[in-house]
Protein backbone atom coordinates (compact mmCIF):
# COMPACT_ATOMS: atom_id res chain seq x y z
CA UNK A 1 0.00 0.00 0.00
CA UNK A 2 1.15 3.50 -0.76
CA UNK A 3 -1.14 6.15 0.71
CA UNK A 4 -3.86 3.51 0.99
CA UNK A 5 -3.26 2.05 -2.49
CA UNK A 6 -1.76 -1.36 -3.13
CA UNK A 7 1.59 -1.34 -4.86
CA UNK A 8 2.10 -4.21 -7.28
CA UNK A 9 5.53 -5.74 -6.81
CA UNK A 10 7.29 -7.16 -9.84
CA UNK A 11 10.50 -9.17 -9.85
CA UNK A 12 13.59 -6.99 -10.15
CA UNK A 13 16.10 -8.74 -12.37
CA UNK A 14 19.70 -8.57 -11.15
CA UNK A 15 21.55 -9.36 -14.37
CA UNK A 16 24.76 -7.35 -14.48
CA UNK A 17 24.56 -5.06 -11.44
CA UNK A 18 23.60 -5.13 -7.77
CA UNK A 19 19.91 -4.64 -7.02
CA UNK A 20 18.36 -3.09 -3.90
CA UNK A 21 14.90 -4.21 -2.76
CA UNK A 22 12.62 -3.48 0.19
CA UNK A 23 10.20 -5.42 2.38
CA UNK A 24 8.75 -2.31 4.01
CA UNK A 25 5.03 -1.53 3.94
CA UNK A 26 3.78 -4.97 2.96
CA UNK A 27 0.01 -5.16 3.39
CA UNK A 28 -1.13 -7.48 6.16
CA UNK A 29 -4.18 -9.69 5.72
CA UNK A 30 -7.49 -10.66 7.28
CA UNK A 31 -7.64 -13.76 5.03
CA UNK A 32 -5.55 -15.37 2.33
CA UNK A 33 -1.93 -14.98 1.39
CA UNK A 34 0.39 -12.86 -0.71
CA UNK A 35 3.54 -13.93 -2.52
CA UNK A 36 5.52 -10.93 -3.74
CA UNK A 37 8.81 -10.97 -5.64
CA UNK A 38 11.77 -9.00 -4.36
CA UNK A 39 14.72 -9.70 -6.71
CA UNK A 40 15.83 -12.45 -9.06
CA UNK A 41 19.26 -13.40 -10.41
CA UNK A 42 19.92 -16.34 -12.69
CA UNK A 43 20.54 -18.84 -9.86
CA UNK A 44 19.11 -17.04 -6.80
CA UNK A 45 15.70 -15.47 -6.13
CA UNK A 46 14.01 -13.80 -3.16
CA UNK A 47 10.35 -13.17 -2.38
CA UNK A 48 8.23 -12.30 0.63
CA UNK A 49 5.11 -14.21 1.65
CA UNK A 50 2.34 -13.13 4.04
CA UNK A 51 -0.23 -15.57 5.50
CA UNK A 52 -3.29 -14.59 7.52
CA UNK A 53 -3.52 -18.21 8.67
CA UNK A 54 -3.06 -21.64 7.13
CA UNK A 55 0.15 -22.11 5.23
CA UNK A 56 1.38 -24.61 2.68
CA UNK A 57 -0.75 -27.44 3.95
CA UNK A 58 0.15 -30.33 1.66
CA UNK A 59 3.48 -32.14 1.74
CA UNK A 60 5.53 -31.08 -1.28
CA UNK A 61 9.13 -30.73 -2.43
CA UNK A 62 11.09 -28.56 -4.81
CA UNK A 63 13.24 -30.66 -7.14
CA UNK A 64 14.88 -27.67 -8.80
CA UNK A 65 15.92 -25.57 -5.83
CA UNK A 66 17.28 -25.41 -2.34
CA UNK A 67 15.44 -22.73 -0.38
CA UNK A 68 15.12 -21.09 3.00
CA UNK A 69 12.31 -19.43 4.88
CA UNK A 70 13.20 -16.72 7.40
CA UNK A 71 10.36 -15.66 9.72
CA UNK A 72 10.09 -11.87 9.92
CA UNK A 73 6.84 -11.85 11.93
CA UNK A 74 4.72 -14.55 13.57
CA UNK A 75 5.53 -18.22 13.75
CA UNK A 76 4.87 -21.41 11.81
CA UNK A 77 4.98 -25.12 12.48
CA UNK A 78 6.89 -26.98 9.77
CA UNK A 79 6.19 -30.69 9.27
CA UNK A 80 8.45 -33.00 7.29
CA UNK A 81 7.81 -36.31 5.47
CA UNK A 82 9.08 -38.37 8.41
CA UNK A 83 6.51 -36.70 10.71
CA UNK A 84 9.05 -34.50 12.51
CA UNK A 85 7.82 -30.99 13.34
CA UNK A 86 9.59 -27.77 14.18
CA UNK A 87 8.13 -24.45 15.33
CA UNK A 88 9.97 -21.56 13.67
CA UNK A 89 9.49 -18.09 15.20
CA UNK A 90 10.47 -14.51 14.41
CA UNK A 91 14.14 -14.19 13.41
CA UNK A 92 14.50 -17.94 12.94
CA UNK A 93 14.56 -19.82 9.68
CA UNK A 94 14.52 -23.22 8.08
CA UNK A 95 16.78 -24.37 5.22
CA UNK A 96 15.12 -26.91 2.93
CA UNK A 97 17.35 -28.78 0.46
CA UNK A 98 15.90 -29.78 -2.90
CA UNK A 99 13.65 -32.87 -2.85
CA UNK A 100 12.96 -32.63 0.91
CA UNK A 101 9.20 -32.84 1.53
CA UNK A 102 7.63 -30.34 3.91
CA UNK A 103 4.53 -28.34 4.71
CA UNK A 104 3.83 -25.60 7.23
CA UNK A 105 0.99 -24.08 9.21
CA UNK A 106 0.95 -20.46 10.41
CA UNK A 107 0.05 -19.63 13.99
CA UNK A 108 -3.17 -17.62 13.73
CA UNK A 109 -2.25 -15.18 16.53
CA UNK A 110 -0.76 -12.78 13.94
CA UNK A 111 0.12 -12.69 10.25
CA UNK A 112 3.06 -14.86 9.29
CA UNK A 113 5.57 -12.87 7.21
CA UNK A 114 8.28 -14.96 5.54
CA UNK A 115 11.34 -14.04 3.54
CA UNK A 116 11.75 -16.87 1.00
CA UNK A 117 15.11 -17.29 -0.73
CA UNK A 118 15.67 -20.01 -3.31
CA UNK A 119 18.53 -20.99 -5.55
CA UNK A 120 19.92 -23.77 -7.64
CA UNK A 121 21.79 -24.77 -10.73
CA UNK A 122 19.55 -24.42 -13.75
CA UNK A 123 19.61 -26.14 -17.13
CA UNK A 124 17.82 -23.12 -18.63
CA UNK A 125 19.84 -19.90 -18.53
CA UNK A 126 18.55 -16.34 -18.43
CA UNK A 127 15.62 -14.54 -16.83
CA UNK A 128 13.15 -14.39 -19.70
CA UNK A 129 10.66 -16.83 -18.16
CA UNK A 130 9.77 -15.91 -14.57
CA UNK A 131 6.63 -16.57 -12.56
CA UNK A 132 4.81 -13.52 -11.13
CA UNK A 133 6.66 -14.16 -7.83
CA UNK A 134 10.11 -14.09 -9.47
CA UNK A 135 11.03 -17.78 -9.55
CA UNK A 136 12.21 -19.12 -12.92
CA UNK A 137 9.43 -21.21 -14.50
CA UNK A 138 11.78 -24.13 -15.19
CA UNK A 139 12.37 -24.38 -11.41
CA UNK A 140 8.68 -24.22 -10.46
CA UNK A 141 7.88 -27.05 -12.89
CA UNK A 142 9.98 -29.33 -10.66
CA UNK A 143 7.79 -28.77 -7.58
CA UNK A 144 5.65 -31.78 -6.70
CA UNK A 145 3.17 -32.80 -4.05
CA UNK A 146 3.98 -35.80 -1.87
CA UNK A 147 1.81 -37.92 -4.19
CA UNK A 148 4.01 -37.02 -7.17
CA UNK A 149 1.67 -34.55 -8.91
CA UNK A 150 3.06 -31.21 -10.04
CA UNK A 151 2.17 -28.60 -7.43
CA UNK A 152 -0.42 -25.97 -8.35
CA UNK A 153 -0.59 -23.21 -5.73
CA UNK A 154 -4.29 -22.52 -6.29
CA UNK A 155 -5.49 -25.99 -5.28
CA UNK A 156 -7.63 -26.21 -2.14
CA UNK A 157 -5.20 -28.66 -0.52
CA UNK A 158 -2.70 -25.79 -0.34
CA UNK A 159 -4.82 -24.20 2.38
CA UNK A 160 -4.67 -20.41 2.71
CA UNK A 161 -3.37 -19.84 -0.85
CA UNK A 162 -6.67 -21.16 -2.23
CA UNK A 163 -8.73 -18.59 -0.25
CA UNK A 164 -9.76 -15.16 -1.47
CA UNK A 165 -7.29 -12.48 -0.35
CA UNK A 166 -8.72 -9.90 2.08
CA UNK A 167 -6.40 -7.07 3.14
CA UNK A 168 -6.38 -5.76 6.72
CA UNK A 169 -7.30 -2.10 6.32
CA UNK A 170 -4.42 0.19 7.22
CA UNK A 171 -2.19 -2.60 8.59
CA UNK A 172 1.30 -2.91 7.13
CA UNK A 173 4.42 -4.90 7.93
CA UNK A 174 7.15 -2.34 8.50
CA UNK A 175 10.22 -3.68 10.28
CA UNK A 176 12.13 -1.10 12.23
Amino acid sequence: MDGGKLVERRPIAAIDHATVFSMRNLPLLEQGTTYDPLATAENLWAAVKVYASGGENALHSHGGEDHAFIVLQGKATFTFADGATQVVSTHQGVMIPKNVQYKFEADEAENLVLLRVGGGERAVKGLEHLTPFGTPKDVVQQTTFGDGYVKDGSLAKNGETAKKRVYAQGKLFSPS
